[in-house]
């Protein structure tokens, strides 16, 4: 697994970099809660997926960024060289806009096949179409609706990001909280 080490970050001259506030918005406790509650009403459920390598699936964008990669991770070519650097193209864990870049990758994707966003709350989508409500926060993808119209709304995410199979929604974690019927 690999992260960028924030806590080591220099600009050119050397000094230490820094950086504009975070921009990602995820969603909030209460999102996570309506979907559970949507999930319960009759004839529908709740399911939950994570983004594989979530931030790598997304460029990162604002000022440029150079990184030492680890020496069992150096190209052949690099063999001899004292202290090579590469830019950084990918978000990758740790970087401070990686958040804000993967969030609107998701964003730009899920909204592309058909997800309206809900006004006012953040990473939270409706499709009208499908009668599914989804929650993005960060990684984890949790949607509900009738069941029948699930696999049709992963199928819908899937085109453009990679997710794992959906899972019911018992005994999984989100936002911190296990989930269990009684």
């Amino acid at each position: 697994r690999a992260v960028f080490q924030g806590n080591h970050v220099k600009d050119q001259d050397g000094n230490w970099a820094l950086f504009a506030d975070l921009g990602s918005s995820p969603a909030t406790m209460e999102a996570a809660r309506a979907a559970d509650a949507y999930g319960l009403l009759p004839g529908h459920a709740v399911q939950q997926s994570d983004a594989e390598q979530a931030y790598t699936q997304a460029w990162l964008t604002g000022d440029e960024t150079w990184v030492r990669l680890p020496r069992d991770q150096w190209p052949e070519a690099w063999e001899g060289m004292d202290d090579p650097v590469c830019p950084l193209r990918l978000a990758l864990y740790g970087h401070p806009d990686a958040g804000t870049d993967w969030e609107r990758h998701a964003h730009a994707h899920v909204t592309s096949v058909g997800f309206e966003p809900v006004d006012n709350w953040h990473s939270c989508y409706w499709h009208p179409e499908h009668e599914l409500f989804l929650v993005i926060y960060v990684d984890d993808f949790k949607m509900s609706g009738p069941p029948e119209k699930l696999r049709r709304g992963l199928e819908l995410i899937a085109q453009g990001l990679d997710v794992e199979t959906p899972k019911d929604i018992e005994g999984q974690t989100c936002l911190g909280c296990k989930h269990e019927r009684w």
